[in-house]
């Protein structure tokens, strides 16, 4: 298992980033599914800095679906469609947060986040 951690390992990113990136692989091997098959990738924004961005689907469900249910993850937290935020916080830290896409990613239903009071 220690083999997925060295390929994304990547000294730049925040540490929130490296943590919730390094426990979702780390899960997703376990269930014999490859990261890299969700397209990752390091993305930088002006607000919140440097984070990666993937898909909640596999390749196997096509670019269009894939980029659909796409989510980035920053220092502050997990960032959704429609620029609403799950923050990081005590109570959500970055290993529950990727437990939680772990699940949808393991069940290939991708989580939607409607929120009634929000939009």
């Amino acid at each position: 298992m220690t083999k997925i951690l060295k390929r994304v390992s990547n000294p730049k990113l925040p540490h929130n980033v490296k943590v919730f990136q390094d426990h979702l692989a780390l899960g997703l091997e376990c269930f014999d599914l490859d990261w890299f098959d969700f397209r990752p990738h390091t993305c930088n924004n002006k607000q919140y800095g440097d984070g990666i961005l993937f898909s909640q689907l596999d390749k196997s469900h096509g670019e269009k679906l894939s980029a659909e249910h796409s989510l980035i993850v920053s220092n502050e937290g997990l960032h959704l469609a429609d620029q609403k935020i799950m923050p990081f916080s005590n109570e959500q830290p970055p290993t529950k947060m990727a437990m939680l896409v772990l699940s949808a990613m393991v069940l290939k239903q991708p989580l939607q986040f409607k929120c009634p009071d929000c939009d």
